[in-house]
């Protein structure tokens, strides 16, 4: 059977699929006109209850006016007639939304894996991990619950050891060097993989990954290729609100869910790997790309067989919010992320400047755009976090703590607050005590 007969079979016409009705059938919601020059505007592009001051939007967000719409496209045409909506768009819907991403990030569409979160991207990433017995993964004391057990997983797999360190004595005294020598003295010949975190959803540093890739780089100067350490970087909390290209960072791998600061469809997340690393890492799940199932077809790959072909999880998804995440990447590009993180900066900045005047509360997020973003983490004397977060709650302030061993509440101010929320916010902290 030629790959002719076999599109001809299962029904699947390519190359008119981006032109069905189904695809640009509208949807009853009009949009909102946007007005990027103007944060109101794009506040009014979400459908938030402004009953409540929303400071938590970084576990699970809203969705904007052009990515319901796009859900609502793709919900729609499912609904009439789901398996033809199917076949007629999976290979373009799937390229479209890497070739987004990829745009976004300023890396080549082949390099980005498409996931469901980033608890998804990271148990891949690691447990694809060619490790061996003896070799050694350096990571931290700060990491999330997702990486710590993707990392254990992994090594009750293959016989690797975790060597897991503090990057820091103190959140509100770390520094770039105390940061970067930690790792540096960490580093031993068995280390295969340095697993860090962007920014610590646990106390609110934001990592120098550009310098601590400077050190591992270092490092491999003088190693061979079959002893390279690989630098892998959970990104979440900056991917969204940090002005970076990925490619530049200097990691060889990052993952991050796209439904917090990117404000994705919710069940999306995206996994990148360099061109050069990616022999290092096996897929673990079936992929339903057309390559990989093409040559389990016996067809030849249409030319390069890549990391996001290879590595993209199979099996049916919720289509109707995967396809629609090119929205989102869209959505941030219109605003600009250079805006997005000089006023993703600017609130936060606000923000902590009004709790550092307050004397029964600790601030333990560092003051500097350099080693912070848009989390906030605090005590307040005489209170646990669970307490602090549920009278945040009785004032109308959506806050949150942090799920780690030792919690700390968190305010996390974003582009849809305002500088009135931010203050009354501060306001309401100013009033709760033990």
């Amino acid at each position: 059977m030629d790959r002719r007969r076999f599109l001809a079979r299962s029904g699947t016409a390519f190359g008119t699929a981006l032109f069905t009705p189904a695809l640009v059938a509208c949807t009853e919601e009009q949009s909102q006109t946007l007005d990027t020059n103007s944060w109101q505007s794009i506040r009014e592009q979400f459908l938030l209850d402004h009953s409540h001051i929303q400071m938590a939007q970084m576990l699970l967000a809203s969705h904007p006016t052009p990515v319901r719409e796009a859900i609502q496209k793709h919900r729609d045409a499912f609904d009439r007639n789901p398996a033809l909506y199917w076949e007629e768009n999976w290979r373009p819907q799937e390229d479209i939304v890497s070739k987004a991403a990829a745009k976004y990030m300023n890396v080549d569409p082949g390099e980005v894996v498409l996931t469901d979160s980033t608890t998804q991207s990271l148990a891949m990433l690691y447990n694809g991990f060619k490790l061996k017995p003896g070799d050694e993964i350096l990571t931290t004391t700060h990491d999330h619950y997702a990486t710590e057990m993707s990392l254990k997983f992994a090594c009750d797999k293959n016989g690797a050891t975790i060597n897991r360190i503090a990057e820091y004595a103190d959140p509100v005294t770390a520094t770039v060097d105390e940061i970067t020598s930690n790792i540096s003295n960490a580093i031993t010949d068995k280390t295969r993989i340095v697993a860090v975190t962007w920014v610590h959803s646990c106390t609110g540093i934001k990592l120098p990954i550009k310098a601590i890739s400077e050190v591992i780089a270092d490092v491999n100067t003088n190693r061979s290729i079959a002893d390279r350490i690989y630098f892998c970087v959970d990104g979440v909390h900056g991917f969204g609100n940090q002005d970076e290209d990925i490619s530049g960072l200097g990691c060889d791998f990052f993952a991050a869910g796209t439904h917090k600061w990117i404000f994705g469809p919710r069940g999306t997340g995206i996994l990148w790997g360099k061109k050069d690393a990616w022999d290092a890492v096996a897929p673990t799940i079936p992929a339903f790309r057309w390559n990989p199932y093409g040559m389990w077809l016996g067809f030849p790959p249409e030319g390069e067989v890549t990391f996001g072909e290879m590595c993209s999880p199979g099996g049916f998804h919720a289509f109707d919010h995967r396809w629609a995440l090119d929205a989102a990447f869209e959505f941030q590009m219109e605003i600009g992320r250079n805006k997005v993180h000089q006023r993703t900066t600017e609130l936060n900045t606000r923000l902590k400047d009004g709790i550092k005047e307050m004397k029964h509360i600790k601030l333990l997020t560092p003051l500097s755009p350099e080693l912070s973003a848009g989390i906030n983490c605090f005590e307040i004397d005489g209170l646990d976090a669970e307490t602090t977060v549920k009278k945040f709650h009785e004032q109308g302030v959506i806050a949150s703590s942090s799920p780690y061993r030792i919690s700390y509440a968190r305010l996390t101010p974003c582009i849809i607050n305002t500088e009135e929320e931010v203050d009354k916010s501060l306001e309401a902290l100013e009033m709760i005590k033990a």
